[in-house]
């Protein structure tokens, strides 16, 4: 209608005539409502059951009341207002609400003319009113699993979709502005705009926990031990029993299987929940089903159990879910058959979340393969995907996995030390063989490119190592034979390796401790293993040697090419032999060295003690590579540096191999002989 003036009579008249249409209309608008009510509920028990659906009509009173109001805009509000019918979704978090959005956007025809995200009317340091407002139709098209009444279609609804903090601040704040007849007081709209940005920091704030506490409880098996993990198994399996439908229950327990690699278990407890067609299954359980059943037939990719399981993982995968854990299991479904899909595959996870550290870390193994370009525009993701390793590590979340994630990611940036220290790690928390096996294939795509990187072949030789350790088979062994240093005898047992600083501005720190070692190692017949050179804790196992003679036997592990500021001790009476690395300067290869020449001598880790005094980031990483080996560290805890960080970090301090020295000759003597099954000294 025009601005200018109408007089009573024909406003009244006028009106009249809108109501009175409306007023027929209305019954077919409550039947709409009764509908959206049912189609909105049925979605809230599958996406969010806690969520609050309310659905109406406009009442006529309320029609005529709005109609007036808006006489200005509209000439006729019958005709022209999209609210008549009207539903609100009230979720917990965001993620609920993108839900219900995308169901909406998928189940009904959508006038996005008309449609509108109230927050993007708000300008970036604005806070206030945010809601998602669709304009809505039912779609012919469509089976909404109840009679449609023919008259409902082509009417237009409403459909709000807010968070509970959305909510409360609509009711509170734009409900009272917009639908009021009054423009609230400046300051008052201040100190709403301040509400509306603490609220919008805790909605933030819910969302966050959310998310971590989901991710948490879908792999909450991954946090505990063996006999909990059986016990929770068995626990699950009692009360599937009572409860056979349960498809939630049924997949959590197939999860839980899967993380001990029964395979078997988790198929049977997830096959009778396929429905058919099996695109209409709960998606967790073909997932979970299609990496069982491709683990337990690997051996065999051409049979119909296989090809069952790849099916599985492509529905799985299908675009509604971007779901990057089965996109990725497809992935790998296809490794060693068709590279061209892995590469496809893992390129379509990384889209779905460039800085998943499963999708990143495969998709980066694939295209290194054919050049190193990636990492230039990448390495912004790379930290990224650092910061979610490390997210996932404060929480005990997603082990070892998010270590081997963190150390390959490390390597790629050039950071060797954090890898290596990453990895040592990973090794130690790696209950199974396969997960080392894993992780040694995921290097060995890189070899393409591993010449380039900075510590590569550390980590590769640790994996090798912990590998051996772990799982002490032939085939394990044997790479290990070939890299052992070539004729020179076998190292005797006992072993002891004196590790720590060297470098001559610890020197005065380091000679403190002097006394303490040669009182501790007096008559102890066996093999000593340090660095080789005058200088720090190597020159302090050269004195031991000079002063107690025959009955030790020294070795000197150096790289090939000696620092300038090293001194290789050539005093045959104080190391009995010096082996070369063909390391530029002494790296982690030294130390990576004696545990190989260890394990070709058919000694166990766990018969070798390492005693750690003060050190630096070499002797960081040696400390960590005996650990994650299963040898026993006994570090002075008064002598600095790296020895003393070390007990410190949470990651390692629990560790039952590690062991706290109190500087004395007497508790340095009694770790250094004490055997395994020993009790540790006071």
């Amino acid at each position: 209608m025009s601005e200018k003036k109408v007089d009573s009579g024909e406003m009244s008249a006028w009106l009249d005539g809108q109501v009175g249409r409306y007023s027929a209309l209305a019954p077919s608008y409550r039947r709409y409502a009764e509908v959206l009510e049912q189609v909105l509920g049925r979605a809230a028990r599958e996406i969010a059951p806690q969520a609050i659906v309310q659905t109406r009509a406009k009442k006529v009173p309320s029609f005529a009341e709005k109609a007036l109001r808006k006489r200005h805009k509209y000439s006729s509000p019958v005709d022209e207002f999209t609210d008549l019918c009207g539903g609100r979704v009230i979720a917990r978090t965001r993620s609920e609400v993108n839900a219900f959005c995308e169901l909406i956007e998928r189940e009904f025809d959508i006038d996005w003319e008309n449609s509108l995200d109230a927050s993007q009317r708000l300008r970036p340091a604005e806070f206030g009113y945010r809601s998602i407002h669709y304009i809505v139709l039912l779609r012919d098209d469509r089976d909404y699993g109840l009679p449609i009444p023919e008259e409902v279609y082509g009417l237009k609804a409403e459909i709000q979709v807010r968070t509970m903090v959305e909510h409360a601040f609509a009711d509170f704040g734009h409900d009272l502005s917009y639908k009021g007849a009054f423009e609230p007081p400046v300051s008052w709209q201040r100190e709403l705009a301040s509400v509306a940005a603490a609220l919008e920091e805790a909605d933030q704030a819910f969302s966050r926990i959310e998310e971590r506490l989901r991710t948490y409880a879908e792999s909450y098996g991954a946090y505990l031990d063996e006999e909990e993990l059986r016990g929770e198994i068995e626990n699950l399996e009692i009360v599937l029993a009572h409860d056979p439908q349960n498809v939630r229950l049924a997949a959590r327990l197939a999860k839980l299987a899967i993380i001990v690699e029964d395979w078997d278990n988790a198929i049977a407890v997830l096959s009778p929940h396929v429905k058919k067609p099996e695109e209409t299954t709960y998606q967790p359980v073909l997932r979970d089903l299609g990496v069982a059943l491709c683990k337990k037939h690997r051996k065999n990719p051409d049979s119909e159990a296989y090809g069952r399981g790849q099916n599985y993982l492509e529905l799985a995968s299908a675009p509604e879910h971007a779901d990057v854990d089965a996109i990725s299991s497809l992935a790998g479904s296809w490794k060693g058959i068709d590279e061209s899909k892995v590469r496809e595959y893992y390129r379509q996870a990384f889209e779905v979340d460039s800085t998943s550290p499963y999708a990143l870390g495969n998709y980066l193994e694939c295209e290194l393969q054919h050049g190193t370009s990636i990492l230039a525009w990448t390495r912004p993701l790379i930290r990224q995907a650092i910061e979610r390793c490390r997210a996932h590590i404060e929480v005990g979340f997603n082990l070892p996995w998010a270590f081997y994630d963190l150390g390959k990611f490390q390597l790629l940036l050039g950071e060797p030390y954090e890898s290596l220290d990453a990895y040592a790690n990973a090794v130690q928390l790696s209950s199974a063989a396969f997960m080392i096996e894993t992780s040694l294939g995921s290097l060995d795509r890189l070899k393409t490119v591993g010449s380039g990187l900075a510590g590569y072949e550390w980590v590769r030789r640790l994996l090798m190592l912990s590998r051996a350790a772990r799982y002490r088979t032939q085939q394990a062994l044997d790479p290990l034979g070939a890299l052992a240093t070539a004729d020179v005898d076998p190292i005797r047992s006992p072993v002891l390796i004196v590790a720590g600083g060297t470098d001559p501005r610890v020197q005065e720190q380091v000679e403190r401790y002097s006394d303490l070692l040669m009182e501790a190692l007096e008559g102890f017949e066996g093999t000593i293993i340090s660095g080789g050179t005058t200088e720090g804790v190597s020159g302090l196992v050269g004195d031991v040697a000079e002063a107690y003679g025959d009955g030790l036997r020294t070795i000197g592990y150096l790289p090939k090419l000696i620092p300038a500021d090293a001194h290789v001790d050539t005093n045959a009476r104080r190391y009995s032999e010096l082996r070369k690395t063909e390391g530029h300067g002494f790296t982690p290869l030294e130390p990576l060295q004696n545990w190989i020449d260890i394990f070709a001598s058919g000694i166990e880790p766990v018969d070798v003690r390492v005693i750690g005094i003060n050190g630096g980031r070499i002797a960081a990483a040696e400390f960590r590579i005996a650990l994650a080996l299963g040898a026993t560290v006994g570090l002075i805890a008064e002598s600095g540096r790296e020895a003393g960080r070390l007990l410190t970090d949470v990651r390692w301090a629990a560790s039952d191999k590690l062991v706290s020295l109190e500087p004395d000759a007497r508790t340095a003597r009694d770790f250094v002989r004490r055997r395994t099954g020993d009790a540790a000294p006071e």
